[in-house]
């Protein structure tokens, strides 16, 4: 009985213990970013919708994934975008790669930001954004 009863509580502790690795586990970013112009880049590459797939395709078979690695889609798109359109490109880019994904939006001002061309992402950098809830 008191073997049972340790067996019990070392399995349930290590359960807990590797719950916790594994949502510890780190992400793949993979960036898109989508002006005021509906230009879209992914990473600093500029696609047309139709190879938004391909792009991502690309990025995620080229990656060297750890275990429990999870892929982040961090869409910044100006805010002055119709919602659908945001939508569109995200629905082209779950059809690229879906499996075990997180989706984060930011809505930017991008005009104002003055960001746009290949080296968007650096200028990111010094702004405190924060991902769109929803």
């Amino acid at each position: 009985m008191r073997k049972s009863i340790l067996f019990i509580v070392l399995a349930l502790v290590s359960n807990v213990f590797f719950a916790q690795e594994s949502n510890s586990s780190n992400s793949f970013y993979i960036n898109i970013f989508i002006n005021q112009n509906k230009d879209v880049r992914v990473e600093s590459n500029l696609v047309t919708m139709n190879d938004i797939g391909d792009e991502v395709k690309n990025l995620i078979y080229n990656h060297r994934f750890k275990v429990d690695e999870k892929i982040t889609y961090r869409i910044y798109a100006d805010k002055d975008l119709d919602l659908s359109y945001i939508m569109d490109t995200e629905q082209k880019i779950l059809e690229a790669y879906s499996y075990n994904v997180k989706r984060e939006r930011y809505l930017l001002e991008t005009v104002k930001m003055n960001i746009n061309g290949p080296n968007w992402l650096e200028k990111l950098d010094g702004f405190d954004i924060k991902p769109k809830k929803g």
